[in-house]
């Protein structure tokens, strides 16, 4: 196996999932904790993908503290767990967020990745974009940084990026689908295999990180409540009685509660209902997720592809295709197909 040091620039670093992407990739090379949640793991190998002692994290942030004052803040981990990487993680300080949307802004983006490539000696970058939800503008320009730089690209976020920019490097995107999304992907294509007619779906969440804050917010949250309700006509084919709520609840914090009531048809129309509770907890979702992204990004610029990866749709409530491809598939069980289908080709064929 060749040595593969992957650097990974995070626009959004000092926030919830930006801290535990880089504290937890810490804690699991000290031996601290497992690496769960990756389904990068068991092809590392045979794909000759980084190590998680081969990743280098850089970023840039509005906040200027270092990454433990972040970790800490955020309080996704405890700060007893946090100190036995407390050292490594205060020597990572984020590069000042631009104030601008420029073509100054754009290209002083692109110079910091160039010179971050260059000090660590790295054998490829991504561009990692976590962004709070609203910030359109400021997603932009990272997306036309990364295409100027020959970055690959990830969009965690519901924003508008602007994608038309990035057609000559790999990009994946949309929304990060982590928890309850997740499970609707699973449970929807499953009561349609069945027959069993869904008549109304209501989704409501409970979550106290800034995230939370964001998008309960009726204007800024537009865009996460849309990626999250769109996807079930597309899966059942017909569209139910579909509610998504999201509630800013502090005392939360980043642990994320769901409630799903689903009311259901079966033999001779007879009504059923089915309640889901689940107890998240957000970032711990996400990092690994955005980990997954970043190794199999370096993939794809490996092999030379270009624009949208749509082999990482289950990564993502409103994944992003090629134009002649059509409505993206939504199903996970589909989605892990095609994931699974480009890695053994990728295996094939390297």
């Amino acid at each position: 196996m060749t040595m593969n040091r992957l650097g990974i620039c995070i626009a959004g670093l000092d926030g919830a999932v930006g801290s535990t992407i880089v504290a937890g990739t810490l804690l699991v090379r000290n031996g601290q904790a497992p690496a769960r949640g990756l389904l990068s793991e068991p092809w590392r190998e045979r794909l000759d993908l980084c190590g998680l002692d081969q990743l280098v994290f850089a970023g840039w942030d509005v906040s200027g503290e270092n990454l433990f004052e972040a970790a800490v803040r955020n309080a996704v981990l405890g700060r007893r767990r946090l100190q036995v990487v407390a050292k490594p993680l205060a020597r990572v300080l984020p590069w000042a967020a631009p104030l601008g949307h420029t073509a100054a802004d754009c290209a002083r983006l692109a110079r910091d990745m160039d010179r971050f490539r260059k000090r660590h000696q790295l054998d490829g970058a991504v561009l990692l974009n976590l962004l709070p939800t609203g910030r359109h503008r400021e997603s932009q320009l990272y997306a036309r940084a990364a295409a100027e730089a020959r970055c690959p690209f990830i969009n965690f976020t519901p924003n508008d990026c602007g994608e038309a920019v990035l057609q000559q490097v790999p990009y994946c995107g949309r929304d990060g689908k982590t928890g309850q999304t997740w499970l609707k992907s699973v449970l929807a294509p499953a009561f349609r295999a069945r027959d069993l007619r869904v008549c109304g779906w209501y989704s409501a969440n409970l979550l106290g990180n800034e995230d939370g804050r964001t998008v309960s917010n009726p204007g800024r949250g537009r865009d996460k409540i849309d990626s999250k309700t769109k996807l079930l006509g597309a899966m059942l084919g017909y569209e139910p009685a579909h509610v998504v709520r999201i509630d800013y609840y502090p005392p939360r914090g980043d642990n994320k509660e769901s409630w799903d009531s689903i009311d259901l048809e079966g033999f001779l129309g007879m009504p059923m209902q089915i309640k889901v509770n689940g107890l998240w907890r957000d970032s711990i979702l996400a990092a690994p997720m955005c980990l997954d992204l970043a190794r199999f990004m370096q993939l794809a610029a490996r092999r030379a592809e270009r624009g949208p990866q749509q082999w990482l749709g289950l990564y993502f409530k409103s994944p992003y295709t090629a134009a002649s491809a059509g409505a993206p598939e939504h199903a996970f069980f589909r989605q892990e197909q095609s994931l699974l289908d480009y890695l053994a080709r990728a295996a094939r064929r390297p």
